[in-house]
């Protein structure tokens, strides 16, 4: 008997605010603001990553739960590039799924008072809400580092009905990543998908021994698909395309099961991801 070919990764995009910097957004702006002030220029990245093969493009929306968009822009202003931004992701290509990305708040931090989870949610469920209502497919938390900001962003985000994934930036340490509590990644990324998530993973890490290694425990011991979305680095240090796929071929081997870039990735390093992901039948 024949065994049945391994799942082929699903592709993500790679990164928007670096995309944006090198197109003129000026320095101090958000990304999100482009949504409604360039949207072309937001259209035209999305573009780029889906003709490179991302099939899940994440909307231009980190930054909408955060006070310091909400400041510049005001309330209103938010709530209309929410319900923007995810036609400008749909309109690059007829197989793209639409996540509706949510960034962290900023509002806790290591070592300061418990969050007020309550409160959390209530600002992550506005703008999940109205990206659900502007007809994302998914909703994609990402870049989270304290648990409990992560697990009420995923409850706002589940109470919509739609799936939801969640992604941790980890830091590297000694004996592998951790959130900066201290928190190890496994005990996270367990919790995450405990509560529900679609599919959980990390965003934001470099590719490397902590990553591969995390990505094989996953393997064994996740109910849920693991995602990958590292970086391969800042300007003036980015990884080339093809290095980049290379460094993840260990990740990919160990069973990823949703893979792209974070920042620093372009349209080339999605195109070498691509080439380089395992034969076999697509995973939705």
């Amino acid at each position: 008997m024949t065994a049945p070919a391994p799942q082929r990764p699903a592709l993500l995009d790679g990164a928007m605010g670096t995309a944006l910097l090198a197109r003129g957004l000026p320095p101090g702006a958000l990304p999100d603001e482009w949504v409604l002030e360039r949207p072309d220029e937001v259209a035209a990245v999305h573009a780029s990553h889906s003709g490179a093969g991302a099939t899940i493009l994440l909307t231009c929306t980190f930054g909408a739960t955060t006070p310091r968009l909400e400041a510049r822009l005001g309330r209103e202003r938010v709530d209309a590039l929410l319900a923007r931004a995810p036609a400008l992701a749909r309109a690059a290509g007829a197989v793209v799924r639409v996540a509706g990305d949510l960034g962290p708040t900023g509002l806790s931090h290591p070592g300061g008072p418990p969050p007020d989870t309550a409160a959390l949610r209530a600002r992550y469920a506005r703008a999940a809400e109205a990206l659900t209502r502007a007809g994302v497919d998914l909703l994609w938390i990402e870049s989270q580092w304290d648990l409990p900001e992560a697990l009420a962003a995923l409850a706002a985000a589940r109470s919509t009905g739609l799936p939801a994934a969640l992604t941790f930036t980890f830091a590297a340490r000694a004996d592998g990543f951790a959130l900066p509590d201290g928190t190890a990644a496994a005990e996270a990324l367990l919790a995450a998908a405990a509560a529900g998530a679609a599919a959980v993973g990390t965003n934001c890490v470099a590719p490397g021994p902590a990553l591969d290694a995390l990505a094989a425990w996953a393997s064994r011991s996740l109910p849920v698909p693991f995602a990958a979305k590292p970086s391969p680095g800042l300007p003036g240090a980015v990884l080339p395309p093809e290095a980049f796929a290379a460094a993840l071929a260990p990740t990919l081997g160990a069973g990823t099961r949703l893979v792209g870039g974070c920042c620093g990735a372009t349209a080339d390093h999605l195109r070498a991801l691509a080439a380089a992901l395992p034969r076999g039948a697509a995973h939705d």
